[in-house]
């Protein structure tokens, strides 16, 4: 009976995760196509969650016993991570404006590239045949699902590429945060809490220097009445409660389950935006299109794959270590790691 409602319970988070994602995506592609300040939007949407997610710790920090951070620690590594965050949400949803939810969602997938090179560069990851197998299965597949594509737009597609090498440079630093003990920053929800109120204030100076005078001189502020003033604070109050909730999910899933299967998921997620995008959002996929997402799938799932492994491996030296050192003392050899 445990073990029937832990399964459950798995796939309740992973539902929850999957309702968060895909509603955002599209609800963020519908919004900005009607109201064109997404950097704007994306400052409201990371203060309300910076806030929401301050009272929730101001509330549980009596009893979980949290200390507050160095600010050497917040300076030389919650802000660059928080900086390069705001970038990359800044700059994918601002690619709204001009792709269709196919090809963000396909160029986006290309983030797991830039975070396999940061990875090597920051030494996190070892250079591997294998990861360049990796990286040239991903960006051939994304080659051929742009190519002569009907909804391709340069721009858009220069700002989702950015978001997208922004992005793998933040993951990798928020995996440094996250996993390094000695930063003593290995909660999710901390990091969130210190993160987000950066990436409002980081994302705050590009949005009034890129939209902050079409925002001021729009029919939507100066000539708008009542009730569509209160159209627009709905829909930013929507998309900051579908942001607070995919943060939350995302944080509960990865706190019950483990980053391969957060990543299996996330391929699963992207088939199914793929997939309600061909149908339900009218986005058109030639034969040469569906070939690149097959390739550009195959290069992730790949990635997932050695992940996998590479992580089942380490579990398997650590317990090794573990029955080495609780064995008799006529077993004083290391234990031959390399194998056969």
């Amino acid at each position: 009976m445990v073990e029937v409602k832990y399964v459950l319970g798995i796939f309740g988070q992973i539902l929850f995760y999957y309702i968060c994602s895909i509603s955002i995506t599209f609800f963020n592609k519908w919004s900005f196509s009607g109201f064109h300040f997404p950097l704007v939007v994306s400052f409201f949407h990371m203060t309300l969650v910076s806030h929401a997610i301050w009272c929730y710790r101001t509330v549980t920090k009596s009893t979980s016993g949290k200390d507050e951070i160095t600010w050497s620690l917040f300076f030389k590594r919650v802000c660059p991570t928080a900086v390069s965050a705001a970038v990359d949400i800044g700059l994918s949803n601002w690619s709204f404006m001009y792709i269709t939810v196919s090809m963000y969602t396909m160029c986006k997938s290309t983030t797991i590239i830039f975070i396999l090179i940061c990875a090597i560069i920051f030494k996190l990851e070892k250079f591997k045949i294998l990861s360049v197998v990796v990286i040239a299965l991903i960006a051939f597949g994304l080659f051929l699902f742009t190519y002569k594509s009907t909804s391709f737009n340069l721009f858009g597609f220069i700002l989702v590429m950015a978001a997208s090498a922004v992005g793998g440079l933040r993951w990798v630093l928020a995996q440094i945060l996250l996993q390094r003990d000695s930063l003593g920053l290995t909660s999710t929800l901390e990091f969130v809490y210190y993160v987000e109120p950066v990436m409002a204030a980081s994302i705050l100076p590009l949005s009034l220097v890129m939209e902050g005078s079409d925002m001021v001189l729009s029919p939507d502020f100066i000539l708008a009445v009542q009730q569509e003033s209160l159209h627009v604070l709905f829909v930013v109050g929507v998309g900051a409660t579908l942001a607070l909730f995919l943060t939350f999910s995302e944080y509960l899933l990865l706190s019950n389950t483990s980053s391969i299967t957060v990543s299996i998921c996330g391929i699963m997620k992207e088939i199914l935006i793929l997939g309600l995008a061909s149908t339900v959002g009218g986005d058109r996929l030639s034969p040469v299109n569906m070939i690149g997402l097959v390739v550009c799938l195959s290069g992730i799932s790949l990635h997932v794959y050695l992940k996998y492994k590479s992580s089942r491996l380490v579990a398997e030296v650590e317990r090794q270590g573990l029955l080495d050192s609780d064995s008799s003392s006529s077993y004083t050899h290391e234990p031959d790691i390399g194998g056969k």
